[in-house]
């Protein structure tokens, strides 16, 4: 049985994950809108936009797991996060309608309401 003061480091390291994604989500689509493109900004903007797209609607999802081994954490998280991005790439694909940029907004707005629920009540 972990003590109490494992269950408070585990919060706040969840609480801060959900934080920084946040922040991801919100930074890759403000890049967006301000056609950031090229040079170490584009490079920026590349991996902030793919951390969030890979992580942000997993660990929106694995936020809802009690008391669950960091490890199971993490496999949801990033399970999650693939199939939402290939699932949303697929659908583009077969619908012709390409617009990657309406997925990433479509996928922020989806995302951060229950990152911050996640952030504010860290289980």
């Amino acid at each position: 049985m972990p003590s109490s003061a494992e269950l408070t480091r585990a919060r706040r390291a969840r609480r801060a994950v959900a934080i920084l994604l946040v922040l991801a989500g919100l930074a890759a689509c403000a890049m967006s809108l301000l056609q950031v493109t090229g040079g170490t900004a584009g490079e920026a903007r590349l991996v902030v936009t793919m951390t969030f797209l890979l992580l942000g609607p997993g660990w929106a999802a694995a936020g809802f797991l009690r008391r669950a081994p960091a490890a199971h954490v993490w496999l949801l998280t990033v399970g999650v996060g693939v199939a939402t991005t290939l699932l949303i790439g697929q659908l583009m694909v077969m619908t012709g309608a390409w617009a990657p940029v309406g997925a990433l907004y479509a996928t922020t707005a989806l995302s951060v309401p229950f990152l911050l629920r996640h952030a504010v009540v860290a289980q």
